[in-house]
């Protein structure tokens, strides 16, 4: 099955620590691993979820998205038209992948993705990423350049400048990512980035869930809420890259 223009289509985490990774995530999602000389990628349910590799110089340690856009070599010229910066040049994988990392005009990291016409990514089932969320100060800017760039149709929700100004971005009328202006909360210190949301198991809710990360060694960052799209929490694993989980059968109502 085709991967949608602008639908998720990788994750991967770059550390120095790939095995105490490996194992946490292990613990946490039941995340099972094929390993390569420089790569190591995750699966569940026989499906690729994410890619754990060692870093490059001067990449943080943090989960990198990677959005479909049809074609790495056609995207490079749009991303800089539209007021983004290339990071990393298209680069094929040994799985005919291709990829590229940009930064967005408002100094957060993505990655853009061509998968070839059988790639997979499993999404949306438990230990899968379920929701990808872009923290910004500037949304006037952000918005524009992804719509531009993969042709999202953008829903406003709350009113932009107030303390919740937030836009659904939808793919073929599916709802696929977010943007939340973050100008009020956002510490001056944190850029810009990109927050992945994680759904968790069946056998343990978030509360669960949030407890066995702290036994195998991460830290709660924000401690379990209710919310209308299920029970959330925000976690740091093992090597300082945060992540959302989410029990999205526990919705309270709108």
């Amino acid at each position: 099955m085709t991967i949608a223009v602008g639908a998720p289509a990788w994750v991967d985490l770059a550390t120095n620590e790939v095995s105490g990774t490996r194992d946490f995530y292990t613990g946490l999602f039941g995340w099972h691993w094929i390993q390569r000389p420089d790569y190591n990628i995750a699966m569940k349910e026989h499906k690729p979820v994410a890619g754990v590799l060692p870093p490059q110089t001067g990449v943080p340690t943090a989960w990198t998205l990677y959005l479909e856009c049809g074609s790495v070599r056609h995207a490079v010229e749009r991303i800089r038209a539209l007021g983004g910066k290339v990071l990393v040049p298209p680069t094929e994988t040994p799985a005919d992948e291709m990829f590229l990392v940009a930064e967005d005009p408002t100094g957060a990291p993505v990655g853009l993705w061509q998968a070839p016409p059988n790639g997979t990514f499993g999404r949306d089932h438990a230990g899968m990423l379920c929701w990808a969320e872009l923290h910004t100060r500037d949304g006037s800017a952000a918005d524009p350049f992804y719509a531009d760039l993969l042709g999202y149709r953008q829903e406003q929700i709350g009113e932009p400048g107030d303390s919740f100004d937030y836009t659904v971005w939808y793919v073929d009328d599916q709802p696929t990512a977010g943007r939340f202006e973050t100008s009020l909360s956002l510490p001056e210190d944190v850029p810009a980035h990109w927050q992945l949301y994680f759904q968790v198991n069946p056998d343990q809710d978030t509360d669960a869930a949030t407890a066995k990360a702290v036994q195998l060694g991460g830290e709660v960052l924000r401690e379990p809420t209710d919310s209308p799209h299920g029970r959330v929490a925000l976690l740091r694993d093992v090597v300082g890259a945060s992540f959302f989980i989410i029990d999205t059968a526990q919705r309270t109502g709108e």
